[in-house]
């Protein structure tokens, strides 16, 4: 069983480690822009949250030793401010020398941090009838479409004027019927 671990780690599953290094960069993101803003519970919030996620990827054991290494320190790094003591412990048992708090605050990359796919919500009159994961670059027209390609959607549709479809990119579609 630990030989299997080792060698789904030591391979690593690209989504896997797409997702963990966009979630790591998502969180570098929101916790620099809470700790600029003095927004310190939510900080912590988000901390708290990535550190589920870790545990999960942990488990799963499907993402490198490397891509593992550089999210624990983005995490210890993110900690240091508001728990200095704690973060320098951590930081000493990940292997590290010297202080934390000589390093420099991670940086976020904004095309890491971005979302690959989004769910895309579907109304008729208003009433939630389905969602759909889409890709985040999708274009008004082709979310209409999908959404009106929809087999729980055409239910409502089907015999009845269409009014207006609204949509809100990368967020909702509301068909308007009589």
């Amino acid at each position: 069983m630990l030989d299997v671990y080792k060698a789904k780690a030591a391979a690593g599953d690209d989504k896997a480690l797409r997702d963990l290094r966009r979630i790591t960069h998502q969180t570098i993101k929101k916790a620099t822009a809470d700790m600029e803003g003095l927004r310190f519970n939510t900080m912590i919030a988000a901390l708290m949250e990535f550190t589920n996620y870790l545990i999960k990827v942990k488990e799963a054991g499907t993402v490198t030793d490397a891509a593992w290494q550089e999210s624990v320190d983005s995490l210890v790094l993110l900690l240091a401010p508001t728990a200095p003591h704690l973060a320098e412990e951590l930081w000493q048992r990940t292997g590290h020398e010297y202080s934390i708090h000589n390093q420099l605050w991670p940086q976020w990359d904004e095309a890491l941090a971005k979302e690959e796919e989004v769910t895309l919500v579907v109304q008729v009159n208003g009433k939630l009838r389905d969602r759909i994961a889409v890709s985040a670059s999708i274009a008004e027209d082709e979310a209409k479409q999908l959404a009106m390609e929809s087999s729980r959607v055409k239910t409502y549709v089907e015999g009845k004027e269409i009014i207006k479809v609204v949509c809100v990119p990368r967020k909702l579609v509301n068909i308007v019927v009589k």
